[in-house]
Order: structure tokens, then sequence, then C-alpha cells
């Protein structure tokens, strides 16, 4: 079930009708699939456990956010002001000294929340991968599609940045996904919508990719109530900026550690590239160029088919927006200065806008394809490793 099927009231079939005969080999594959979710779903949340006991070792992000979290209980509204050198004898101050946090109020709140509670590594790790456990939840809700859960929660990509390195992005697709979850729920069930909006601000204040669901949103005429809960919604924001620097800082040179992006437009900017295997680089262009254009072609086929009457053409043209979220995101993606190998396993966010059935399992598929991650599970990592893992730090800081 799509979201702007549950809108109108009916159910969007995920699965042929037809005779065994005319099933294809992908729909075995999808049958094969179905039919082991439970097991899969076990074996995978076993997995993140263990790897939720290790260290993270091809990143030091974790333990600077919880410990500026830890810090936000100091400093308060004014935690922004502060680069990590400022907590003289913390072992966050050791790691990129002259940063300060860089990521919106919700990022900031979250990791103040875990610090609060245990301020240890392991925990912020084992809270992320519970969160992607609620995700899976919430995308089998709103799309109908347990298969869709499946392969979110089991995505290479959240395996090794989430439940092994710490990185936050399941924080983002939760609020987006409360989101949409909301908007989906038909007016005359009494639905609370502007509580979509209200979670749409809170998910743009995790991180800033979740902007791009911002047309979707507004592709149909809202009342004062959804732009005032929206508006609402970005209060954290407001109390940081009236007492600190904040975003602010992103205008003032060096605000961002590195200007590495291996998704970058042009795959023979060494600059850009920062060493990333050229082969990594080439999977990477394929990956965000196919996505591109298929969205592109979807758009287009949805608009150029033949069709009757103009509330049919009306409605068709709109379809345009269900594509355009992903669009977006990974025009975002290759034009950002830096971009992590992380962004990728938020793809199912942008694609559960899809209506179509297939091609929304296509994108979640295709989200599967981040090959530095694979690499990391499989072989081992390729590229920077912490040469001094945080073993100490995994149980507090």
């Amino acid at each position: 079930m799509g979201i702007a099927a549950m809108e109108k009231g009916f159910d969007t079939p995920c699965h042929s009708t037809q005779g065994t005969e005319n099933t294809s080999w992908l729909d075995q594959v999808w049958a094969l699939l179905e039919d082991s979710l439970v097991w899969l779903f076990v074996a995978a949340t076993i997995y993140r456990l263990y790897l939720c006991l290790q260290p993270p070792i091809t990143s030091t992000d974790l333990l600077r956010y919880i410990g500026f979290g830890k810090e936000f209980w100091k400093y308060g509204l004014t935690i922004y002001n502060y680069p990590a050198r400022h907590f003289v004898g913390t072992p966050y101050a050791e790691h990129w000294p002259d940063q300060h946090f860089i990521y919106p109020a919700l990022a900031m709140l979250f990791f103040a929340l875990v610090s609060k509670i245990w301020p240890a590594l392991f925990f912020g790790k084992l809270v992320l991968t519970a969160i992607e456990g609620l995700n899976a939840f919430l995308i089998w809700k709103i799309s109908g599609d347990r298969l869709l859960a499946l392969l979110y929660y089991i995505n290479p990509a959240s395996l090794w940045w989430v439940s092994r390195e710490g990185q936050y992005e399941p924080l983002l697709v939760l609020f987006g996904l409360i989101a949409l979850y909301l908007l989906s729920r038909r007016p005359q069930f009494g639905a609370p919508v502007p509580w979509a909006y209200f979670n749409l601000a809170l998910a743009i204040q995790t991180k800033y990719t979740p902007g791009s669901l911002l047309p979707y949103f507004l592709r149909k005429k809202i009342g004062w109530r959804e732009s005032l809960f929206f508006i609402v919604g970005f209060v954290p924001s407001i109390l940081f900026t009236l007492r600190s620097e904040y975003i602010f800082r992103i205008f003032t040179p060096g605000y961002m550690p590195t200007n590495c992006n291996s998704y970058t437009w042009n795959i023979f900017d060494a600059e850009k590239l920062c060493g990333t295997p050229f082969w990594l680089v080439v999977v990477n262009a394929v990956l965000t160029y196919g996505i591109l254009i298929l969205c592109l072609v979807f758009a287009a086929r949805s608009v150029l088919s033949p069709s009757k009457g103009s509330v049919l053409s009306l409605s068709k043209a709109r379809r345009v927006f269900e594509y355009l979220g992903l669009i977006l995101f990974i025009i975002f993606l290759k034009s950002v200065g830096r971009a992590g190998f992380w962004y990728i396993p938020t793809i199912p966010l942008f694609a559960l806008t899809i209506d179509e059935p297939w091609q929304r399992r296509l994108f979640f598929s295709l989200s599967l394809f981040e090959m530095a991650a694979f690499h990391n599970l499989v072989i081992g990592p390729f590229s920077w490793v912490n040469e001094s893992p945080p073993y100490p730090y995994m149980w507090g800081l």
C-alpha cells in the first residue's frame, strides 16, 4: 500500500495475482525472501548486536557526538559556540579539536539524551540499532510490504555504518517516516495530519536531507494549522539560534572538517574524491546516476502516458512529486561539499513516496549497493582505520 493509495483509501497490490506459470525468477526471489522473513530478521538482529559490541574503527564521529551531548548538560543552548578542544582532558577533545558540533538541533538533543542515560559508545549504537528496527516496522506499516522492511533492515550499509560505526542516519529516517505515516492517514478518520508537518520539521533538524521531501508535502494546498505545526516544529533550532552561533557557522571557513565526496558529479575530480579507490567511485557513479535517470524516466512516463479528462491529467502531473524527493536527494548528495557513505541507506525514506510497488522495491534494492560498507563487512576496511580503537569508551566516557 503506497502513501498515495492510503490517502485515497484503497490498497495497492504488491504481488501479482497471475498463476505460477507466469511467475518470473524475480518473483520467485521475492517469495523466497518473504518465506524466510522472520529468520532473516532474527539473524540480522543477532549480527547487529554483535556489531554493537565492536568499537568503531573507521570513524570517530560517535565518540564526538556523545561527547558533545554530554557537555550539553553543562553548557546548555550555548554548546554550539565551543570547539572540541574546549573540553580539555576529555577523549573527544583529541579528535578534530577545532571542530564545533556541526549538525542541527535535534541531533544535539538526541545525543544529549543518550549521554544522560548512559554516555557509552555501545549504548549509542544500541539505541540507533533499535531505531532501525522501529524504522523497518514503520516502512511495513506505510507500504504494507514486509519485504521492503526486510530490505531496509538487512542493508549492509546500515549494518556497518549504524550498528558498527554509530552514524545517526536512523534518526532522520525515523522522523521522516513518522511524517509520511501521519500524512498517509485519511482525514475522515480524524487523523492529525498537521503533526505530519511537525515531524517533517523535526526530521530536517536532524540533518538537512529530509528537506527533499518538502515538495511532496506541499504538493497539495495546506491550511494554517499545517503551516503553524511546521513552524512550531523548528522551536529547538530557534532556541539554539537565540543563544549560540548555531547553524550560522555554516557560512564560516572551515565549518566542514573535510571537503570529500565520492558521489560528486565529476568522477575524475581527484581533490574531491580524497583518495577513494576508483572502482568505488565508478560504482557510486553508476548507482547515483542510475537512480537519477530511473526517477526521471518514471516521472516522465507518468506525465506523458495517454489519459482522458483534465482531472486525470492533473492527477498524473502530480505524480511527478512522488519522484521529486528522491531526485532532489540524489542531486544534493552529488552536489554537497561533504557526503558520507552512510547517506545511501536513507534512500528508502525518499522512495516510499513512490506509489508503484515494483518501483519502490527497485529503489530499496538499489540502496543495498553501498559497496564501501559491503567491502568493510566482508573483506575489511579499505581506507582510514583508527589505530587505537576506543575500547575504553565502549562502556562509558
